[in-house]
Order: structure tokens, then sequence, then C-alpha cells
């Protein structure tokens, strides 16, 4: 277990620091794109397609950051169904079934960027390739299945989620 604690500290170290970073990217090529069209009359060639690209990034990996703080919004409607004492059954089983759906998804947009890559797709506005800055789809998939595994293998490195309480 604490090998598996340490996996997803350092994973959630990781995944913070590139979204930080990638946010970070677009707020600079923004503003650096309105700073050179007030200054000199023209913006900077490809600096929003660069910014979207980077905060689509940033925005993916969220869906993983969100599974490690266990943030998601869930539907609450049948809570009351079965007795709490069921609770931890029905957390780690919750917990096999997201791994599952995330690994069927993380198989599809595997092969979604093998696509890309084999047809040599690029960007329209910076013509470079587009499968690596695609790669983070089936990234925040496998990465988000490695939690919920984890998490339902060893229910005490499951978090609380937010705004909830037992």
């Amino acid at each position: 277990m604490q090998a598996a604690r340490l996996m997803l500290k350092w994973l959630w170290r990781l995944e913070a620091t590139v979204c930080v970073v990638t946010f970070s990217l677009t707020a600079m090529a923004l503003m650096s794109d309105v700073l050179a069209r007030e200054l000199f009359g023209d913006g900077i060639f490809g600096a929003q397609r660069f910014a979207v690209w980077t905060t689509a990034i940033s925005g993916l990996l969220g869906f993983a950051l969100v599974t490690a703080e266990a943030g998601h919004l869930r539907p609450q409607f049948a809570d009351g169904w079965l007795p709490r004492a069921l609770d931890p059954y029905m957390n780690r089983i919750g917990d096999v079934v997201s791994a599952l759906i995330c690994l069927f998804l993380g198989y599809f947009a595997w092969g979604f960027v093998m696509s890309s890559m084999q047809l040599g797709e690029r960007g329209m506005a910076i013509p470079i390739k587009v499968w690596p800055i695609q790669m983070v789809l089936p990234w925040m998939f496998v990465s988000s299945a490695l939690r919920h595994l984890a998490f339902a293998a060893w229910p005490a490195l499951r978090p609380e989620p937010k705004g909830e309480t037992h």
C-alpha cells in the first residue's frame, strides 16, 4: 500500500505540474498576443491556437486530478437505498467499474491518437503534428483507471469526497 500511495502522490505532482505549466503558457501566449496587437498592430502568429492546445492539455489533465481528489460529481439520489454498512463495498465496486470505464475509453483514445499519427495529421494554424498533444487523452483515462484500481485495492487511499460527510 505504501508503494501505491507514493506512486499516486508522484503521479499527482507530475500532472499538477503539467497543468500549472500549460495553463501558465496559455496565459503568457494570450497576454503576449494582446500586447503585440496593441503595440505593433498585429498579433503573434499561432498564439491563439497554441493557447487552445495548452488549455486543452491542462483541462484534460484536470480530469485525472479530480479523480485523485474524489471530486467528480455523482448522482446522490440513490444513496439511501442501501444500508450505510454497505458503503465500503459499493465504493470498491464503483471504483472497479470506474476503472473499467476509464480503461475502455483509454483504449479508444489510444486508437484515436494512433490513427492521427498514422495519418500524419497536423494543426491548421500551426502545422505541427497533433498526436503528441492528443496523447493527453489516453494518459488521463489510464491515469484515472490506475487511481480507481488503487482505491479499490486499498480503500484507505481513497480520499473522502469533497462536500460529503458521513
